[in-house]
């Protein structure tokens, strides 16, 4: 397909004598799936932290807008399920996700192994979100004002507009301070001390420095080279090309369609961990990666385990 807009598409389906011969013919149903709205699927996973949950899915929905998407969409929580897990707690979180309007499905754990296990409710997800876009994140994130109805417009004006075009859509990262030392990680994103609960969050000082880092930032889009210009970050990581820079963030933007093609995550391959192997995978059959200005992402890191 050839067409650089949705507009430029039903022009030339609706006057066939101006449509250019060396094209390719449009049939009504390329038109119409082109036109199409793709729906969007949230999910995120939860074991025992109800609060955190509940904390998580207020935040997606209304100061995230998620709720403002202007179509189809869900919200699918995987609940976490093992023998350390009192029934009485999964069941309140199954009420509380039946009783928001939020679909569940069950995790049952397998092993002890906590990448295999990881990588399994991660893989669930996917399988269980229906066709068009899909994005996880953790139940351990805050994000940004409006980000989701900015990434979905975003990613339809990209889809509509280039038709055929391989496009992940990042988030952009902040971690938590705190939380980063504690655990003596190092982050390849901003580091900054919001909270580390959503009790205790800081939305007035996030919101500040978000604008702060994206006052002189034009470009809605940004690749890595422009992202290294304005904010030096994310900085460079070790993966099955070998060290490079790219702009992998905690979640991502892309579709189901993408995870079928390109998936099953796996836990690890030769010590580098899913996430960056299906980055990697994109990045290997031509994929474009991009940050998205507008959505942001802070992390708690690691907010179960407390």
């Amino acid at each position: 397909m050839l067409f650089r807009s949705v507009s430029q598409s039903r022009y030339y389906l609706n006057n066939y004598a101006a449509y250019p011969k060396n094209y390719p013919i449009l049939t009504s149903k390329d038109a119409l799936e082109i036109v199409k709205k793709k729906k969007f699927t949230y999910y995120t996973i939860i074991g025992k932290d109800l609060n955190l949950l509940k904390g998580h899915i207020e935040n997606v929905k209304k100061y995230a807008g998620f709720d403002q998407i202007n179509a189809e969409k869900e919200l699918l929580v995987v609940v976490y399920k093992n023998a350390k897990i009192p029934e009485n707690i999964t069941n309140n979180i199954l009420k509380y996700c039946n009783d928001t309007g939020v679909r569940t499905v069950i995790f049952n754990e397998t092993t002890n192994n906590f990448l295999e296990n990881l990588y399994a409710c991660w893989n669930l997800g996917y399988e269980k979100s229906d066709d068009g876009y899909v994005f996880r994140g953790g139940s351990d994130q805050v994000f940004s004002k409006n980000s989701f109805p900015i990434l979905y417009e975003t990613a339809e004006k990209i889809r509509t507009s280039f038709p055929g075009k391989k496009v992940i859509l990042q988030a952009n990262t902040i971690e938590c301070e705190s939380r980063i030392k504690l655990i003596g990680a190092n982050s390849r994103h901003f580091i900054k001390e919001f909270g580390h609960t959503f009790d205790t969050f800081n939305y007035t000082e996030f919101e500040s420095f978000i604008d702060s880092i994206n006052k002189p930032v034009k470009e809605k889009i940004l690749n890595i080279e422009m992202a290294l210009k304005y904010w030096k970050k994310p900085t460079e990581l070790q993966g099955k090309l070998g060290i490079l820079n790219r702009t992998d963030g905690c979640s991502w933007l892309m579709t189901k369609q993408d995870w079928i093609d390109h998936g099953p995550i796996p836990p690890i391959e030769n010590y580098i961990t899913g996430d960056v192997i299906i980055h990697d995978r994109f990045m290997e059959n031509g994929y474009e990666n991009y940050i998205v200005r507008d959505c942001i992402t802070y992390h708690f890191v690691q907010g179960e385990r407390t």
